[in-house]
């Protein structure tokens, strides 16, 4: 009989521990998603819709977008375990983070947009986890001599996200209004999706390197009638591309035709703030997208039009930089181009040839910043179709590859990419269980 009851005490006790272990645990697991969380929308702080950092000191702009996650504008974004309090009232608080909560640390002195965040959520003071059962453990020892160790009646977990930039796998589609938990954020939502010129990836793999210096690029629009060869390190070959959503399996509406001309120059007009106005659909790494024949009479028929239209957008924003779809080989007119990356420009020079109606684009490189409504996924793709491809993590060989920790940091950012904050490659943990 004493061996029972024994059996039973013993079995009673790990009970009672795992209680307070399991709450600890499960608030760790909350401290976790919180870090990361917040982490993410906190760079994002820092950077105006196209990508350039906002004014200001850079730390302060993001410790001011810890704000939101802080309840700002309303409840907090995460509730995590903490007492419980004597009367048994509180048995949860808000995850609140301050400025000793955030480090921000700037990798390149030639890119002061390319930011690594750390960012720490926790459970101390108050908002400490009081433990019931281990206590008396230690207090049912005490009676054979055993000391408790200081500290025992409570527990103060705490987790730490790092936050890096990494390139875009995913541009959302653009929205008309900025209604939305996101969108809130975003100055002008229309411009917020892929601008409908995409750009040859045989050239964008040179352009992008970080010891190219050439900031200005002419694009050599594709046509019918023109080829896609370049003549200077100082071009590369272009396309328009046709975003609209299409109501079909295809997702993307088709490149020929005047159907295809009309939605293409409407899709600019999102850009110009003119009306009526075809939104941008989202893109993801490897959506196909079809490229207009800039050749074709329905084209060239409105193309002092479209090159107006153009020039407008580019008086009205000047500065401005755009999303642009990098593809993996050189466009192929009236056809389906495979999407490798995205790439930030900002549009310089637009010019139309009378004698034969083309467009030729002048464009600047920009440093490689996220912009509104990008971001990174490693998942099976859903455009234009569910499980239709997979994006894979990594891209060896491109500039387009993940950003990987080595012996001397993480790794160089190439030039005019557009990025998204990710997780950190390296593992970062915490404390307190």
């Amino acid at each position: 009989m004493p061996l029972v009851i024994f059996c039973l005490a013993v079995t009673f006790a790990m009970l009672a521990v795992s209680v307070d272990v399991m709450r600890t645990a499960y608030c760790a697991s909350i401290l976790q998603n919180a870090a990361q969380s917040a982490g993410l929308h906190a760079l994002c702080g820092a950077f105006n819709d196209d990508g350039e950092l906002k004014a200001g000191q850079t730390a302060n702009n993001i410790q001011q977008a810890l704000a939101q996650p802080n309840g700002a504008s309303g409840t907090a974004w995460f509730q995590a375990p903490a007492g419980p309090s004597d009367d048994g009232s509180v048995v949860q608080t808000p995850v609140i983070f301050d400025s000793t909560d955030l480090s921000v640390n700037s990798l390149d002195p030639d890119n002061a947009g390319d930011l690594l965040v750390s960012l720490k959520a926790r459970r101390d003071g108050l908002d400490s986890i009081k433990l019931k059962f281990l206590p008396l453990i230690y207090g049912f020892g005490s009676l054979f001599g055993q000391s408790s160790p200081q500290g025992i009646d409570q527990a103060s977990p705490y987790r730490v996200a790092e936050v890096c930039l990494q390139p875009a796998t995913r541009i959302g589609g653009a929205h008309a209004d900025n209604a939305g938990p996101v969108r809130s954020n975003f100055a002008n939502p229309r411009t917020c999706g892929c601008f409908p010129v995409a750009l040859s990836g045989k050239q964008w793999q040179t352009a992008a390197q970080p010891g190219q210096t050439n900031l200005l690029y002419n694009i050599k629009i594709a046509g019918s009638r023109r080829g896609n060869q370049v003549s200077s390190t100082n071009e590369i070959s272009g396309c328009f591309v046709n975003l609209s959503r299409s109501g079909s399996s295809e997702y993307y509406g088709d490149a020929s035709g005047s159907l295809a001309v009309s939605q293409f120059y409407e899709n600019l007009a999102a850009f110009s703030a003119d009306s009526p106005y075809i939104l941008s659909a989202a893109v993801e790494r490897d959506s196909r997208i079809s490229a207009l024949d800039t050749d074709a009479q329905t084209f060239t028929t409105r193309a002092q039009q479209i090159a107006a239209r153009l020039n407008k957008l580019l008086s009205a924003a000047p500065g401005r930089f755009y999303i642009m779809p990098v593809l993996d080989a050189d466009p192929l007119v009236n056809g389906k181009n495979r999407v490798l990356g995205f790439a930030r420009m900002k549009l310089s020079k637009v010019t139309l040839d009378p004698d034969d109606s083309s467009i030729k684009l002048q464009m600047e490189i920009g440093q490689s910043r996220p912009m509104a409504n990008a971001s990174v996924g490693t998942r099976t793709a859903a455009i234009p179709q569910v499980g239709s491809a997979v994006i894979q993590a990594s891209r060896s060989g491109t500039v387009f590859s993940p950003r990987n920790f080595t012996s001397s940091g993480l790794s160089a950012l190439p030039r005019g990419l557009v990025m998204a904050p990710a997780l950190s490659p390296r593992a970062v943990q915490g404390g307190g269980i």
